[in-house]
């Protein structure tokens, strides 16, 4: 495979990540010089103990830190060839739920037990597709029944 047919497949390139968070008394390092890369059709898996920093690297792909992270000045991440560090929040929106999403490991922060999850389903195509709420409920029942 040359180059160029390998940087058409390459989805993230993820390179020098860190992260640190301001608390009381200090910084806390939580993600020290992570590099990585995912092209298409390829699976790969993050892998450590609790509190290792893979949700914080994960977080850091897609921009969803809290204000008190701070991303090392050497990261470099790109999705499909776009520069994420450089994305606007409007740009970032549009990709997440669109072309890339996270499956959190923990149910209870993805999903709230109070809603019916064919509303929650709903509620996401009808914000990132931008449809009718008639066209998301047929679109959620058509995924649910795929499950």
């Amino acid at each position: 495979m040359n180059d160029t047919s390998a940087s058409k497949d390459l989805v993230i390139d993820a390179r020098h990540v860190g992260v640190s968070f301001k608390v009381l008394g200090g910084v806390i390092e939580a993600v020290r010089d992570v590099s990585f890369q995912l092209s298409k059709g390829q699976t790969i898996a993050l892998v450590g103990e609790s509190g290792s920093g893979k949700s914080v690297t994960a977080r850091a792909l897609m921009r969803l830190l809290s204000k008190r992270a701070v991303v090392s000045p050497q990261t470099e991440i790109r999705f499909m060839d776009k520069d994420l560090a450089t994305a606007s929040p409007t740009e970032m929106r549009r990709m997440r739920g669109n072309r890339m999403s996270m499956i959190f490991q923990e149910p209870m922060s993805s999903l709230n037990p109070v809603y019916r999850v064919g509303t929650q389903i709903a509620e996401v195509l009808r914000i990132h597709n931008k449809i009718s709420k008639k066209d998301a409920w047929a679109r959620t029942i058509e995924l649910l029944r795929e499950v």
